[in-house]
């Protein structure tokens, strides 16, 4: 049997019925049948915890409301840190990685640094710019720009370049690059994209895809085949094939994941999903990707592997 075979039949999605949980001790992950134990934190934030490691994607789990009523963001909105409920959920992290810069994906990050000095954070030259202006020392970041592959001897890292989606007008929210230290962030607008990545991250011969947002460069993903592929759902259709390009690079993955599909206006814990947004997703699954189960994250619910 092939190790897809293997692991198709090995993981396990918890109820998402289940009430809000605490962070998954070490001991419960290594009794996994491959090791590893994912929670969800809403929007693109994942944590991966295996036996006594934990990496992060994107943390933020502050969570506050952004956008004006007619949907658009409030660039002027201050930033804010929510650190009680960030040492609630989270005890620490060996590494993390940053998919772009906005606020919803490095918020919480400088929070997370200076409470554990430890933490490497994997991000472009932008990112490390506005980190370094949150108070986040050089010594902490890992800088890349795309390709790299980084081997951290219990598991191993690829970087890929990626892309922002795009929303109806085909922009986004403060797009930009930095080559030199800002003042530092006040605001979410502020905190500019710095350049969109992806990641592969490899675990005892499993091959986990996470993609921080609904675009993607097809070549960057043709050829792997993961065994897990967490994909950003489309936000609106401005981005041609999207979903579906992504499904056929990556070639039938055993399980996939929705990602950043969630209202992120409401706190963490309730987990609001428009019903049509996921039923569209699940049938481009089913039409381009059969053989791929679909599991739909809750916030903070374990998944085991």
């Amino acid at each position: 049997m092939s190790r897809r075979g293997l692991f198709r039949g090995s993981l396990l999605a918890a109820a998402l019925s289940a009430p809000v949980l605490p962070s998954v001790a070490s001991s419960e992950a290594q009794a996994s049948p491959i090791g590893m134990t994912l929670r969800w934190f809403g929007t693109s934030s994942w944590e991966f915890a295996f036996g006594t490691h934990r990496v992060l994607v994107d943390p933020w789990l502050t969570r506050f409301p952004s956008t004006l009523p007619n949907g658009a963001f409030d660039e002027s909105l201050p930033l804010s840190i929510n650190e009680p409920l960030i040492d609630q959920h989270l005890p620490g992290a060996d590494l993390i990685l940053v998919t772009h810069g906005h606020f919803d994906h490095i918020g919480d990050v400088p929070y997370l640094s200076r409470r554990n000095p430890g933490t490497k954070i994997v991000g472009t030259e932008s990112h490390g710019h506005l980190l370094g202006a949150m108070g986040v020392p050089d010594r902490s970041m890992i800088t890349v720009s795309g390709s790299e592959y980084l081997d951290f001897g219990a598991y191993q890292v690829r970087v890929l370049r990626s892309l922002h989606s795009r929303n109806r007008e085909h922009s986004y929210l403060a797009p930009g690059v930095l080559t030199a230290r800002p003042q530092p962030p006040r605001t979410i607008g502020d905190l500019v994209e710095g350049g969109t990545l992806a990641y592969l991250l490899s675990v005892n011969g499993t091959d986990i895809l996470i993609l921080g947002t609904g675009n993607c460069i097809d070549r960057e993903l043709a050829g792997l085949r993961p065994d897990v592929a967490i994909i950003a759902v489309p936000p609106c259709g401005a981005t041609f094939r999207y979903l579906e390009r992504t499904l056929e690079a990556l070639d039938g993955p055993s399980y996939v994941l929705p990602n950043h599909h969630d209202d992120m206006n409401r706190p963490l814990g309730e987990t609001v999903i428009d019903p049509e947004v996921m039923a569209s997703f699940r049938r481009t699954v089913a039409d381009v990707s059969p053989a791929s189960k679909i599991i739909e994250p809750a916030h903070l619910v374990p998944i085991t592997l």
